[in-house]
């Protein structure tokens, strides 16, 4: 039994066990003024019976649980008699990896940051994020030194040439606030031994990552190009005792916020996927921890496997526990990064003409779905703007019907009512990124999508009268792991600067 507090909310995750239940000799019944159960048949109780780390029922009276007390071993606990109580949050996508690296570097983005170890403020323009970088700068030793939160449309362009008038003699990376972009000066480049053009396009080839997806001369590497930098990042990102101390930090975050449950959506996107899962498993295994992980192989990852099910298999061996679990799920990718303004859109497209990034191409997206369709899992797909949604919806509509696979759409920047109608016909699951809202509804009402759009991003109000299942995600950085904080999101659709954005869009409370 894990339980933790939050303003007056105590959060209990009851943590079941692999194999069969015990007698439940000893039973612990916890009391409070309300537990809040999740279980519409009988919303509210007061008393709540626990053993063996399974929560055995929930009564207005202690009479009504005596067919569970009788007999046994009770302890009334009375700590939360003052309190509500509410079952453990899910956090159905972040990635455990990727929170280890970024809660061991300095924040520098539009929202304000309060994370375990230091407090973050925002910078909303150019002068104060330079202002910024160079605080964090004059104070880091770090070669290179790697700062994460840039947004154009807040802080302006920043490119290689800025950069070294910045930093001549000291390797500096800035990672986007998207997390799928990276812009490096020229001593990064000379250390990746990516200084000349000819190094850097030979790089990009042996990458097999698109060539409009990377700049020599901008010391940009963006979304399929993103690996490349990655790899050369890693003997920085993954230096002693880094990844241990992120690892506890991010399990400090899902704690404090009550998260019991989360999943990784794209296990092996930092160093592969079995020396993440050694790394999230020994993290989330341990003693202390109180929050449980599914773990989720990319489509990439298993482009390799000829054998899906003995994969599968094996890896349910090594790396199941009673805190980690393997299911027959795969991630896929379809266009870029909603922060990035990488999605891909219709027309009227992006104000200024570009054309967003497809991060698995269409044919090749069909391919794979169809291939782990066919072996019998069940698809995450990443999708961002409408024209890579309507991509996903013509692959997925000609799926074969499967009662026990399911299809989720993760993020759904941006869809259309049409769209919206489509999803609720297929059956399909979402899993949304309510932040964009938050943090882009302003600055892309101006700069990439224009009024309408912009106030139209998130459109969780459509889906759920449509009765789609729909879950609320952090992606951790790309918002806080705060499962109350995207509710409030979700259901008031305010922005950084204050305005309402498409009412008709809220997430009812409920």
């Amino acid at each position: 039994m894990n339980i933790t507090r939050r303003q007056g909310l105590a959060i209990i995750a009851s943590v079941p066990l692999i194999g069969a239940a015990g007698e439940y000799s000893s039973v612990t019944v916890f009391e409070a003024a309300k537990i809040i159960t999740m279980e519409p048949a009988n919303p509210v109780a007061r008393f709540v019976a626990v053993s063996e780390g399974t929560i055995l029922a929930a009564a207005d009276t202690l009479a009504a649980l005596k067919p569970w007390t009788d007999g046994r071993t009770v302890t009334h606990d009375r700590r939360f008699a003052k309190e509500v109580l509410m079952p453990g949050f899910i956090d159905p996508h972040i990635h455990p990896m990727q929170s280890a690296v970024m809660l061991n570097l300095p924040f520098l983005a539009p929202d304000d940051w309060a994370l375990p170890h230091a407090r973050f403020p925002g910078a909303t323009t150019p002068q104060k994020w330079r202002d910024g970088l160079k605080q964090l700068f004059e104070a880091s030793t770090d070669s290179p030194f790697i700062v994460w939160g840039h947004h154009e449309l807040f802080h302006g362009p920043i490119d290689r040439t800025e950069l070294d008038r910045i930093a001549p003699d000291r390797a500096v990376v800035i990672w986007q606030r998207s997390f799928h972009d990276v812009i490096v000066n020229t001593q990064t480049l000379k250390s990746w031994g990516m200084e000349s053009k000819a190094a850097f396009d030979a790089a990009i080839a042996g990458a097999k990552a698109d060539v409009a997806h990377a700049d020599h001369a901008k010391g940009i590497l963006s979304e399929t190009a993103l690996p490349l930098a990655l790899a050369k990042m890693r003997p920085a990102l993954f230096g002693p005792g880094k990844i241990a101390r992120g690892m506890g930090r991010l399990k400090q975050m899902l704690r404090a916020r009550g998260v019991t449950t989360t999943a990784d959506l794209a296990t092996g996107v930092l160093t592969g996927f079995g020396a993440e899962a050694e790394l999230i498993k020994a993290a989330f295994s341990s003693p202390d921890s109180m929050a449980r992980v599914m773990l989720m192989p990319t489509a990439n990852e298993l482009s390799g496997v000829n054998d899906l099910d003995g994969w599968l298999v094996e890896a349910q061996q090594r790396f199941q526990t009673r805190n980690i679990r393997l299911d027959r799920r795969v991630k896929l990718f379809a266009d870029g990064a909603f922060f990035a303004l990488n999605m891909r859109m219709n027309p009227p497209g992006f104000l200024d003409g570009h054309l967003g990034k497809w991060i698995t191409e269409p044919p090749e997206f069909a391919k794979q779905a169809g291939r782990h369709w066919e072996a019998g899992f069940s698809l995450h797909i990443h999708v961002n703007g409408d024209e890579g949604l309507d991509v996903v919806l013509d692959v997925i509509e000609r799926l074969p019907a499967r009662i026990n696979q399911s299809v989720t759409l993760e993020h759904l920047g941006y869809s259309t009512e049409a769209q919206n109608r489509r999803i609720a016909r297929a059956g399909l699951l979402v899993s949304a990124q309510p932040n964009y809202i938050r943090v882009l509804g302003d600055a892309y009402s101006t700069h990439g999508l224009g009024p309408d759009r912009a106030a139209a991003m998130n459109r969780l109000g459509s889906l759920e009268r449509k009765c789609v299942p729909l879950g609320l995600h952090s992606d951790f950085n790309m918002a806080p792991v705060d499962p109350l904080y995207l509710a409030w999101i979700a259901t008031n659709r305010i922005t950084l600067g204050g305005a309402v954005k498409a009412p008709a869009e809220r997430l009812s409370l409920e």
